[in-house]
Order: C-alpha cells, then structure tokens, then sequence
C-alpha cells in the first residue's frame, strides 16, 4: 500500500485527475513545467506559454508527472513534428521514439528553451544570481534553417518483436527499454536508414535470431553506425552474442554494394546488461576505421573512439574552446578520445608559429591508440598522449609538478616542456562524459592553482555541479557559451570558462 507520504497535500491532487495548468518552464527531458498551488506537475511535450488540461499519471511527494489531455492554449512556437513516429502518426505499443524532445517546437525557440535550461542549471545547482550565459549558437546551414539528418552516429537496438519478422530494429521509448520500431530517423545521417534495411533483410533471409536482454537469448543486440561528412565512409558495426554471423561474407558484400559502407566489423559481446560494445572486434572487410576532419586536422576513428556526433558544428565549438584558451604553450586535455581538441588546439598554433605542448590523456586504449596515429596523419609533433583514467593520472602529474617547481611555496609556470610530468599547465581542458568529472581531478585542479580551465560539457546539470566546486575552490566562471550540437533533443553543449588569480 503507498504510503501517505507520496500524495501532495491538496487533496484534488489524485492518480488519472485533469487539472489545468499554465506551462511556466521546459526542462532538458522535454516536460513542460506548471504548478497547482505550490504543487510542480512536469507534462511530456507542453511548452512553455501554454495553457494545457493535463491528466496526472504518476504522483510523488513533492511533484508528479502527467499527459496532455487537451491544449487549451497553444504555444506559437508548436509546430507538426516532419517525423511520423513524433507525430503520433505511426503509434506504436513501446510508445514514442526517445530520441528527440522537440520536433513540435520552432527551431528558434528550442534555441531560446535550451538556453534558459543552461541557466536553470547553473541558477539552481550551481548557485549563480546572474550566470553569464551567451545566446545558443545555433546549427544553421544555407540550404535549410531547421536542421536534420546531421548525427554521424547512430546506436540501432534489436530486440524480439510481435511482428512478421519476429524482431524489431529501432531506438527505445523514452525512460525505457522498450524498443521502438523504426524504418527511419530523420537526425541521423541518410545512409544510416539503408544499412538499417539491408541487416533486417539478411536478418530475415537468413534466420538470425535477436537478442532477448531478459533471457538472455539471441543472437543481433546492436548496430552501429559511423559516418563521415569529410569522406562520406561509413562504418558498420554488427554486435552480436557470438564470434561469427550466418553468411557474415555476404552481408559485408550487401552493405558495401546498396548501403554504401566502406568497413564493417563484427564485435562478439557476451556478457549480460545494458553495455553497447565489447571489447573485441573483427573486421570483416574495410580497414575498421573512417576518417573525419575538423578544420585541416584529420582524424582515424575506430570503433571505440569517441568523437562529437553533429561534424557540422563540431569546429565551432572548438574554434571558441580555443578562443576562450588564449596562448597558453602547455595545455592538458583531460579527456582526449581520438585526439580531438589535443591535436585541433596543436595544429592551430603551429600554423601560428606559437609554441605549444598538448598532453591527451584519455581511459580508454584504442581512443589513445587512434589520438597518437592521428598525431602522426597530420605531422603534429608537439603532442604527447597517456592511456590512464584522468582522476588518477593528473593529480599525480600535478603534485610531483608543484613539488618540482615551487618557489616559496607558489607554483610557477615553466615556459618549456622537456618533461611533462615536471610542468604546471596554463590551461586545462575538460570534456568529460555525461557524468561529468571527478571530485579528485576538480581537486587537483584547485590545488594547484591552473590559472585557465575550459570545459565543454554535454549536460548542464553536470557542468553546473562541477563549476560550484570549483568556484568554492576559487575560479571564477567567466562565460558559457551553449552550442546546438543536438537540435531537437532537450541536450545542449557548453564551453565554459574559468579562471583563477595566482596567490599572494
């Protein structure tokens, strides 16, 4: 029986009741935010401006969750979402598709909603009256001003399904692992679609069975898919319960022929729960890897590499990384991937004539392994790249540096670089996952006094926390600039950036 404590105190207030509610907020998720009395109700899809009927579908103690009944008054930024699946055009049983939270808004105005989600976070988490928080720089092109098909990487589960073929190959209702069945997404890139058809005819054709997350049963759990907008390459990677797929040879041949991969790969993953790759691979033909530019850099991205998914945008938040960076001549990017904004920011002040180090530090080995190929690709030399988590590695690197170079008791800047591990940074990069960063690393950071910090971060809510610890730790936030990486989807992308005076 649910206990007392789980209903708000107005009594009206009740599971399956309509209530009318003035939308005063949106939150990243996509729920427009009112209030009966003092009591929060966050309502999938409202917008703000708008007077809607909601019914209540789920209530907690001090807010609760509901469904549009009727929009009373809409919004003038809702619009017909173009995708059928987001316009209730196509219902299906797992509910809508989760990857958008915005098709039914303006593009203009989801601008508008996302940046005032990035102050809501810092206002709220962070504890900034005033954060200084530009406009969003938006993803515009001369062809059309709302933008589509611009993700270079898609994630397709495969899960049984009562239909014909006895599976589905889609993306997963929100807050779910119910899949959605999908033919087409119009953020991801057109070439995705058709090797989407190609799988689930040899899946069809050739009997393979998908992968039952509860039974643990089956055989297809994932596709992945990389495209590049430098080389038009597109990677393939089938994930699967086992070493090798029925007529695997053939289906390579089909994805090359009608779907326009130039590598595929089979990753065998065996172990149980919600982990998209192993960490094997096998390539079944190509090189098993595509190439990317940002700029004149060019990067090899292998399977496991992380690498922003909007290339579109992707120079522009580096370009005001950088211009928020200045001239430091040692930097430190915390979280490398396949070399990333390491060898853009080397690259950069070499055709400066500007001397630089950048150190790449990144956990995960294959990232590290493409960030120092990509290193020798471009003929950049004045980068060093270290596999490590950035937790550990950093704070170690930075105590023996303060030890080394202290002089009563202060840190100083070295202008060379002979030995890394000898030297304090001017500046450090930090991009972490979602997540956001480590306690030690912001603690390293602080204690050891790194003048410049630039962090770009993919959730707001994240970055928020990080930014009041290191404010409390004495940093200064200067400005945040949110980049539309993800029109559409309630996520954003910030660069922020902090500095911090030098001791007495």
């Amino acid at each position: 029986m649910e206990s007392q404590k789980s209903h708000p105190a107005n009594t009206t207030l009740r599971k399956n009741a309509i209530v009318t509610l003035d939308i005063i907020n949106v939150n990243a998720k996509g729920f427009g935010i009112g209030r009966v009395d003092d009591f929060v109700l966050f309502t999938e899809g409202a917008l703000p401006g708008e007077r809607i009927e909601a019914q209540i579908v789920k209530l907690k103690s001090r807010y609760g969750f509901a469904k549009i009944s009727r929009i009373i008054t809409p919004s003038p930024a809702r619009i017909t979402p173009r995708c059928t699946v987001a316009a209730g055009l196509r219902p299906s049983p797992s509910g809508i598709c989760g990857g958008c939270q915005f098709q039914h808004c303006d593009y203009a105005a989801q601008l508008e909603i996302k940046k005032q989600i990035v102050i809501d976070a810092l206002t709220r988490i962070g504890g900034f009256s005033s954060p200084p928080v530009a406009d969003v720089l938006g993803h515009f092109d001369a062809s059309d001003t709302t933008p589509w098909h611009y993700r270079n990487k898609g994630i397709f589960p495969v899960a049984p399904a009562d239909n014909a073929d006895g599976f589905a190959i889609g993306m997963y209702a929100a807050r779910s692992h119910r899949l959605v069945e999908i033919d087409e997404c119009l953020l991801q890139h057109p070439m995705h679609k058709r090797v989407l058809f190609v799988v689930r005819n040899h899946m069809h054709a050739r009997k393979i069975t998908p992968y039952d997350e509860s039974s643990h049963t089956g055989t297809m759990r994932q596709i992945m898919v990389r495209t590049s907008a430098a080389t038009d390459e597109v990677m393939v990677v089938l994930v699967a319960t086992c070493d090798h797929l029925p007529a695997e040879d053939e289906l390579a041949q089909t994805l090359v022929r009608d779907a326009g991969a130039t590598t595929v790969l089979i990753n065998p993953h065996t172990a149980r729960g919600n982990t998209v790759l192993g960490n094997r691979f096998r390539t079944l033909t190509g090189s098993g890897s595509i190439e990317e530019s940002i700029g004149a850099v060019r990067y090899r991205i292998s399977p496991q590499s992380f690498f922003q998914v909007n290339s579109h945008q992707v120079k522009k938040l580096y370009d005001i990384a950088l211009q928020m960076a200045g001239n430091a001549d040692y930097i430190i990017d915390a979280h490398a991937g396949a070399g990333g904004i390491t060898l853009y920011a080397a690259h950069q002040a070499a055709t400066q004539g500007r001397k630089l180090h950048a150190l790449g530090i990144d956990i995960v080995a294959a990232a590290i392994n493409d960030a120092q190929k990509n290193a020798d690709l471009n003929g950049i030399n004045n980068v060093t790249f270290q596999v490590g988590a950035a937790e550990e590695v950093i704070p170690t690197m930075l105590s023996a540096a303060n030890a080394m170079n202290c002089t009563n008791g202060h840190p100083n800047t070295v202008s060379s670089v002979p030995t890394i591990s000898a030297a304090r940074p001017q500046l450090v990069f930090l991009d972490p996952p979602r997540k956001g960063c480590e306690t030690p690393l912001l603690d390293a950071l602080i204690t050891a006094h790194i003048p410049k910090v630039v962090y770009i971060s993919c959730d707001p809510a994240t970055l928020a926390r990080d930014i009041k610890h290191l404010h409390s730790g004495g940093y200064t936030l200067q400005q945040v600039q949110p980049v539309d990486m993800f029109p559409h989807t309630g996520h954003v992308e910030c660069v922020a950036l902090l500095t911090k005076e030098e001791s007495a």
